[in-house]
């Protein structure tokens, strides 16, 4: 179980009633919602706080869950007053005085400890741009952001202390419990960082832009959470109180665990690349044919498509000295240049713009690091302007970054379609002599990654040089061997997965 999960479970238990014993002696919660209720009338009647909407009925469907005969279903709106915090000009920003406010954003708010975090690049504003002193944080109050990312949606913190000189920004919501109880605003804070009231917001939000979700004061008043008597929420918080430390604890350990699990994984991975780059994952078959005749079939193919016009002629490269060679392999295998094996230098572009609708364009943020596949498929729609040349793409051809090699966005194209030209499409001669699959490994192991890395221009944005890569060493075996290779290391880092 995660420590996300650990604490989900705990939450919902608490939520439940089933965290701590109820005692039939406890003033149920009906009650309580009664002064609430009054307590709300009053501050309305001494115009301190707005009067709003009644808030509809909470229907069955909106129970998800049963709960003791002395807890009560209940709105948000019910229990405390909302509302967001300073909006202000950046143009304001500019201006310095000796009596400065400082402004919270999301980034502030902390959902693991429910605290609030204060920073040396906090916005600071000038106090007379502070309509309002109530927009001062105080004691018992609670920040949560209205606009926010779906993952940070619904984090929440308990302000601890009164400030004369820190207020919440525009996009967050201060919520201010109608009884001045620090019990019942632990409470709701751990409530409300449930999974239950999670889901909730998520149905609520709108998404604004890309990335962020927006929910109106409207909506969030309709939420809704289970209200247990005040002693027994008395009860649990002081639960709650003591788990979670052992949860962050646990969360600790997990962590660790978990860094030193991804670690033997990606190293057991590493060595097996390396076993199989050395011939040592299978055994070689004496029936295989060499490697050596491989190359002969590979070189008269290639002068038959120069022929053909298909590929440019190429210069040789220079001959394979013995200190390139940096671990030995089987007899029957040889080492090579990248170059000779495919049609590295022979890469055919087209125009950005004369792309068709409906095309695959592969971006470099569309392939997972580390060979991990593809996250996405970007497909080119009608409006979309593609100024820069595309490199074109066909099924069976390596997909290679060249730049950051160090993230090692190695695939193969499972189809047709075109990439930008900082990702190599290269092909090898003849699939039926060379297995694409195996130079994906090949490429992918701690051999080929350390030479590239090593090999590399530019301080922030690294690429690895077209010639150095064209001239880089592969150890290949027989063919026959270079599909039992590919076998293996599937079905093994099937099992390391």
């Amino acid at each position: 179980m995660t420590p996300e999960q650990l604490r989900a479970s705990i939450l919902q238990q608490a939520m439940e009633g089933k965290l701590v014993k109820q005692d039939p002696n406890d003033e149920p919660a009906s009650v309580l919602l009664e002064k609430i209720a009054k307590e709300k009338a009053r501050l309305i009647k001494e115009k301190k706080i707005k009067r709003t909407k009644k808030l509809p009925e909470i229907t069955d469907d909106e129970k998800p869950f049963e709960i003791p005969d002395s807890w009560e279903w209940v709105r948000i709106g019910n229990l405390v007053n909302i509302y967001t915090g300073l909006s202000y000009n950046k143009s304001k920003l500019q201006e310095q005085s000796n009596d400065m406010v400082r402004v919270l954003r999301g980034g502030n708010i902390n959902g693991s400890n429910y605290t609030v975090d204060l920073y040396d690049d906090d916005v600071m504003i000038d106090r007379k741009y502070l309509a309002k002193n109530n927009l001062l944080l105080k004691r018992g109050q609670l920040l949560t952001p209205s606009v926010t990312s779906d993952k940070q949606l619904g984090k929440i913190a308990i302000v601890r202390d009164d400030y004369n000189d820190i207020v919440a920004g525009g996009f967050i919501f201060n919520i201010v419990p109608f009884i001045d109880n620090e019990v019942f605003s632990k409470y709701f804070m751990f409530v409300f960082s449930s999974r239950f009231i999670k889901q909730q917001l998520l149905n609520a939000a709108n998404k604004s832009g890309q990335a962020f979700y927006n929910v109106s004061k409207t909506k969030f008043q309709k939420l809704t959470l289970p209200i247990p008597p005040l002693a027994e929420q008395k009860r649990i918080v002081t639960k709650l109180d003591q788990l979670m430390p052992l949860v962050d604890k646990y969360a600790e350990a997990y962590d660790k665990l978990k860094k030193l699990d991804d670690g033997f994984n990606d190293k057991l991975k590493q060595s097996l690349l390396q076993y199989a780059m050395e011939g040592k994952l299978v055994k070689q078959d004496p029936n295989d044919e060499p490697a050596s005749e491989l190359l002969k079939k590979i070189k008269d193919e290639k002068k038959q498509l120069v022929k053909e016009k298909k590929i440019k002629r190429s210069k040789s490269l220079p001959r394979i000295s013995e200190d390139e060679k940096l671990f030995d392999i089987p007899e029957n295998w040889e080492w090579v240049r990248l170059k000779d094996i495919t049609n590295f230098g022979n890469f055919n572009s087209v125009a950005g713009q004369d792309i068709q609708e409906g095309s695959w364009v592969l971006n470099m943020e569309d392939i997972i690091k580390n060979g991990g596949g593809f996250n996405k498929f970007t497909i080119k729609k009608l409006n979309d302007d593609f100024k820069s040349n595309k490199y074109i793409v066909e099924v069976g051809d390596v997909l290679y970054g060249k730049l950051r090699p160090y993230l090692r966005k190695i695939e193969i194209a499972p189809k047709n379609g075109f990439t930008t030209t900082e990702m190599f499409p290269i092909k090898v001669i003849n699939q039926n002599l060379i297995s694409p699959y195996y130079l994906r490994y090949v490429m992918l192991s701690p051999y080929f990654a350390n030479r590239i890395n090593g090999s590399t221009y530019g301080m922030k944005m690294p690429r690895v040089g077209t010639k150095y890569l064209a001239s880089m060493l592969i150890p290949l075996p027989p063919f026959e061997e270079q599909k039992r290779i590919v076998t293996k290391v599937e079905k093994m880092m099937a099992l390391v997965k």
